[in-house]
């Protein structure tokens, strides 16, 4: 797809938001979690309703054992391991009452994400922090799709990463809009969680000429890079 062709960029080989990470960085960062929060969000498998300023939380509501089948069964192992663990036994919770248990919340969905990311021979089985040929071959594929999304926000307008999009471009930090209710709710998740132990920003690797930058931090702040 030529530059500048107003073609709405489609991930490499339908791959979700919070996969990312795992190929181009080889580990999870809590912005994956965020970002697959906000897909689940616009598939309506999660509910999301936002405070309403009057010093209420965010109430995140599960929705996959209600909604329809073909929405359900599109869920992958680590997506239904987060949703599980926000769950609380099916009912709606609060953003602040997950902090407790958050910390297992998270791990577990890390463990199911690289679980994934090595199943699909993405990752090396005993070095999870490293691509196999085949995962060399997807991440050159989301350089491009980065390169893609990024031109079609500058041709379009940001407005134009709205629905699908979102997740992806919350990941390339590519979104400013605070007054979006999903973007506000990526950014506070991660502002609340970031903190917690083993979700430290991980270390950069040695640069690579052929990269496009992507976020190698949990918070997205000074990642608008358009």
């Amino acid at each position: 797809m030529p530059p500048g062709d107003g073609l709405v960029p489609k991930p490499p080989d339908g791959i979700r938001p919070g996969q990312l990470g795992v190929v181009l960085l080889g580990q999870v960062i809590i912005g994956d979690v965020a970002a697959t929060l906000v897909d689940l969000a616009l598939r309506q498998l999660l509910r999301v309703q936002e405070p309403d300023g009057d010093g209420t939380d965010w109430l995140l509501g599960p929705l996959d054992s209600s909604a329809p089948r073909h929405r359900s069964e599109s869920l992958l192992g680590y997506e239904r391991t987060l949703l599980h663990g926000l769950s609380s036994g099916g009912s709606t919770v609060t953003m602040s009452s997950l902090a407790p248990r958050m910390a297992d919340i998270l791990e577990d969905t890390r463990r199911a994400l690289i679980h994934d990311g090595v199943n699909r021979g993405w990752l090396h089985h005993l070095h999870h922090d490293q691509r196999t040929p085949d995962g060399e071959q997807l991440a050159e594929r989301i350089r491009v799709f980065h390169r893609r999304l990024r031109q079609y926000a500058t041709d379009q307008g940001e407005g134009a990463l709205a629905g699908p999009l979102l997740p992806y471009a919350l990941h390339f930090g590519m979104v400013g809009h605070e007054d979006v209710p999903l973007i506000q709710l990526a950014r506070h998740w991660v502002s609340s969680f970031s903190g917690l132990p083993g979700w430290h920003p991980p270390v950069p690797r040695a640069p690579n000429p052929l990269d496009d930058p992507v976020p190698l931090n949990n918070d997205w702040s000074g990642y608008r890079r358009w």
